[in-house]
């Protein structure tokens, strides 16, 4: 996190009013995110079967969500108090928060391109069954380990002059801070939110008339994947993008303002972390009740989605 202050002191805090807003969103967060996750976790470990991957993807989903909601009492304290807690643990909190950030990212990305071969292309989901899907799973969580690397080398704690220290960004050239935002904005935001576009939109276009879409409940859960995953991420990279256009623009003005708005849309990522499991585990179950109704091939495929 950046501007994190040291001081513990009630001035401390008065005098970081604009930490207060992000520390109550990240705290919100914490207080029904990882209950809700928990609860995820729970039923779909008491209704586990191993040949249905959808429900793996949301234990999935529901772990690396609460891996990450996990670490916001030590963001909030860190928000008010300042980071005392040494760079080693500022690197490996971040690594696993961004981690965790990745692997749901990937998840949710994942479920959306399932959902476009099982439909339509039941047979060649089928072949990989069983040790595919593992290597899937293990693919994905491996990849989201790699994209994460990078925090070990541009975060650390910094101390500004005034005191105050930072577990932060530490950037040593322009082109590493460029390069950082740009793979990071590409990576876990532009690609993944094009396969998801993408994976709806063509399962709209080809089975528009068919079951899948004659519910009003599927119809509704997917525009709100698509819109919740571009509300709560959309801000966040474009203060990226912003913070890359400041490093060509040689503007501390602008700059100064990416690193004060980085904070809340940094919260809004969170609340997407926090909502993940009423958006598909609760969701999906209702839709799995719905679709036994129709005998319709497609809509059988769904009791898999």
């Amino acid at each position: 996190m950046q501007h994190l202050n040291s001081s513990g002191s009630n001035s401390t805090i008065s005098g970081n009013a604009d930490h207060v807003a992000p520390s109550v969103v990240m705290g919100l967060c914490c207080l029904v995110g990882v209950p809700g996750n928990i609860a995820v976790v729970v039923v779909i470990a008491h209704n586990f079967k191993r040949e249905n991957f959808t429900l793996k993807l949301m234990l999935n989903l529901a772990v690396s969500d609460l891996l990450c909601l996990i670490t916001l009492p030590v963001w909030i304290y860190s928000l008010l108090y300042g980071w005392s807690f040494g760079p080693a643990v500022c690197k490996f909190i971040s690594y696993l928060v961004y981690c965790s950030l990745f692997a749901s990212v990937l998840t949710v990305t994942l479920m959306s391109v399932q959902r476009y071969l099982t439909v339509l292309y039941t047979q060649c989901w089928a072949r990989l069954r069983g040790t595919g899907e593992r290597v899937l799973l293990v693919t994905l969580w491996g990849l989201a380990g790699v994209l994460s690397c990078p925090v070990f080398v541009v975060r650390d704690v910094v101390a500004e002059e005034n005191g105050t220290v930072h577990c932060t960004r530490h950037y040593r050239s322009d082109t590493e801070e460029v390069t950082t935002l740009l793979l990071e904005t590409v990576l876990a935001f532009v690609l993944p939110f094009s396969i998801l576009v993408t994976s709806y939109f063509c399962l709209h276009k080809k089975v528009n008339q068919t079951a899948f879409f004659s519910s009003q409940r599927m119809t509704k859960l997917v525009t709100s994947i698509v819109v919740t995953f571009f509300i709560f991420w959309f801000p966040l990279h474009v203060i990226n993008i912003l913070g890359i256009s400041a490093v060509f623009l040689k503007s501390k003005t602008l700059e100064n303002f990416c690193k004060t708005s980085w904070l809340i849309t940094t919260a809004l990522s969170f609340i997407n972390s926090c909502v993940n499991p009423f958006l598909y585990a609760f969701a999906s179950r209702n839709l799995r009740q719905e679709a036994p109704q129709s005998g319709n091939m497609q809509s059988a495929s769904i009791t898999n989605v």
